[in-house]
């Protein structure tokens, strides 16, 4: 049994998939086993992945596109591992990311790290989750679902046990993995987050994240699956209420992917959004979270003003127009 499986999803990613196969195989922690999954593509990512010449390396290959879900899954069920980690198709490695990630473990079952944001325009910044340092896996759970853990699947590492009989909902598009990253890390005794930043995250216009407007049936059918793997766990006192910031907070993001284009279709999501965020949210964000709690504030009362906002901070921090 390797100590760590790597789950490298791919659709259709032949421009940036070899520069992802090469930072896991360039890893000076060898204790590995690769597992690629084709998605469907129909460009040469399944011929590059099957190139590859390394006995810790398997390839699974859907016959057609199912969703990055569907492709996690299959390497869920694949994996073998003690510890799991998820790299995406157009990111990549440092060298030493599997060695530190573990020496920063120590005897805990999970560890986030930062990263070094690649924007559009090629300039990079470092940045990381702003809750670090060692913490139950209750407390990482709750301060993921107020934005102090970042919701990303790939800077993360985990024991496989807390992933045995959980996986990806396939019939949801957004905010999914975050949802798995919540109900992992509350099934997990302890967690390590520091700031290292060991991944390289490509922004992209194009991307899942960016390249679609999600719909709020989208974020509401997440924090359905949330509620439903977590009820017991949320009935306990305090809990909720961060539940209600972690409700704000998807509703909110889903208004913002439809406001870059605000046509027809994308200002109804807005309005939507803008209707599911209850005054009760509102005030419980804004006691946990302020500047968030500030910002549904904006949305619900000003969107207009809300928007230019948030278009120049995508400008200026990911030369995102």
């Amino acid at each position: 049994m390797p100590r760590t499986s790597i789950i490298l999803p791919g659709f259709n990613a032949f421009a940036t998939v070899e520069r992802a196969i090469g930072s896991v195989l360039a890893q000076h922690d060898e204790d590995i086993e690769l597992i690629m999954v084709d998605d469907g593509s129909t460009d040469r990512t399944p011929h590059i992945m099957r190139s590859v010449a390394d006995p810790r390396v398997r390839v699974i290959e859907h016959a057609a596109n199912r969703g990055i879900s569907a492709a996690r899954n299959s390497g869920l069920d694949a994996a073998t591992g003690e510890f799991i980690v998820f790299l995406d198709a157009d990111d990549s490695w440092e060298p030493d990311f599997l060695l530190r990630m573990h020496e920063a473990r120590g005897e805990a079952d999970a560890v986030v790290c930062g990263r070094v944001v690649v924007t559009n325009d090629g300039s990079t910044r470092n940045a990381h989750s702003a809750r670090l340092g060692d913490m139950s896996g209750t407390d990482a759970a709750l301060a993921m679902m107020v934005g102090g853990i970042t919701p990303f699947p790939w800077d993360k590492l985990i024991r496989r046990s807390a992933l045995d009989d959980l996986r990806f909902p396939e019939d949801i598009h957004r905010f999914e993995d975050q949802a798995v990253g919540i109900i992992a890390l509350s099934r997990v005794g302890r967690v390590v987050s520091i700031p290292d930043a060991l991944i390289h995250y490509h922004v992209s216009a194009q991307s899942l994240t960016w390249g679609r407007v999600p719909s709020v049936e989208e974020a509401l059918s997440a924090l359905a699956f949330i509620r439903e793997e977590l009820g017991e766990w949320l009935a306990v006192s305090g809990r909720e209420a961060s539940f209600d910031v972690c409700r704000t907070m998807f509703l909110m993001l889903t208004a913002q992917s439809a406001m870059r284009s605000l046509d027809g279709a994308a200002s109804t999501v807005v309005a939507s959004a803008r209707r599911h965020i209850s005054s009760g949210m509102v005030v419980a964000t804004l006691r946990r979270r302020p500047v968030i709690g500030a910002g549904a504030t904006l949305l619900k009362i000003a969107p207009g003003v809300y928007r230019w906002i948030l278009l120049q901070y995508l400008r200026r921090r990911y030369s995102m127009a």
